[in-house]
């Protein structure tokens, strides 16, 4: 592309209308921005009203529905209604900074003659509230921030490992590779599975940290451990279905770090008269640490937790995928 284009954001949301205004303003403050498609994923709290009454001052926002069936989905259903060039795509908890749109349009503009960039913005993580959330928080921005480390030391890692949230792609590219996937429905990790299935159209991915927003972070004690078991199923469901890009999955990658003796009881966790007790056991030092002000003690607790989580969707996948193999 040769001079900016008109830029499409598409902004999925799930029960965050508190953070709509927050989010879509500073995108209507953008010139670059022809349209903002927020997709309405499953069940109302609300945000109709709110994008409602922000649609009545500005035509630009528009409000689609869509069935509950998950972010990658929301996004393919925004994109299919968009007519921008560049699609922008971004979460309802990430807030753009000024001339975020602007600016992701600007790279697409930079692009050589034929080449399909995958724009990657920078979203640091704000501040958590405190208690698990807080430390879930922190879990996630440190893994964050190194994942972005490695962004900027090896280019090539930017489709092989895409993070999505806030990223741009050619309006083109989305008719060759579309966001959604029908095998990344019920996991997560539907946004690498859209790099690497850019990866081998021949796409270029790029991080440029001048593209930055803020992500607001919540995540309570349900909530981190569904997450840490779709992001097992999700990564086994990664490797199964792409292995010539990223190899086969190493199953002892979930027990790094641990200490010797830690190490060898996590790894027993495939037997239930361990993992079940082990599991329980864990829940009540993560509570009972938040209770008493323990850090030491919840990080401890969440964390195995999260591997125990991990491990078992991974195993979960990959005992679906030979069931339906061998059916």
């Amino acid at each position: 592309m040769s001079s900016a284009a008109p830029v499409s954001v598409v902004l999925p949301t799930h029960r965050r209308s508190h953070l709509l205004r927050q989010v879509i303003t500073p995108l209507l403050e953008d010139p670059a921005v022809r349209e903002v498609l927020v997709v309405v994923d499953g069940e109302d709290d609300g945000a109709a009203e709110v994008l409602d009454a922000m649609a009545a001052g500005d035509s630009r926002l528009q409000r689609l529905a869509s069935p509950r069936r998950g972010g990658a989905a929301a996004r393919q259903h925004g994109a299919s209604c968009s007519t921008g060039d560049v699609v922008l795509f971004l979460d309802d908890d990430v807030v753009p900074g000024p001339g975020l749109a602007t600016g992701h349009a600007a790279a697409h503009a930079g692009a050589t003659e034929g080449e399909e960039l995958v724009v990657v913005g920078y979203m640091p993580t704000a501040t958590g509230e405190g208690g698990l959330e807080r430390f879930a928080t922190d879990l996630y921005a440190a893994e964050y921030e190194a994942m972005c480390r490695t962004y900027e030391r090896d280019e090539a890692e930017v489709l092989r490992k895409l993070w999505g949230g806030n990223i741009s792609v050619p309006r083109h590219l989305l008719e060759q590779v579309p966001y959604e996937s029908a095998d990344f429905t019920t996991t997560n990790h539907s946004d690498r599975d859209f790099g690497l299935r850019c990866l081998r159209r021949g796409a270029r991915g790029v991080f440029l940290r001048e593209l930055r927003a803020q992500h607001v972070h919540t995540r309570p004690l349900p909530q981190f451990l569904r997450d840490a078991y779709r992001q097992g199923a999700g990564r086994a469901q990664i490797h199964h279905h792409h292995p010539d890009l990223v190899g086969e999955l190493d199953p002892s990658g979930t027990l790094r770090g641990l200490p010797a003796p830690l190490r060898l009881v996590v790894s027993l966790d495939h037997h239930e008269v361990v993992r079940r007790p082990l599991s329980a056991a864990l829940l009540v030092l993560s509570r009972s640490s938040l209770a008493l002000g323990s850090a030491r003690g919840l990080s401890t607790g969440a964390r195995l937790l999260r591997r125990l989580e991990t491990r078992r969707g991974e195993r979960d996948f990959l005992a679906g995928a030979t069931a339906r193999h061998e059916g």
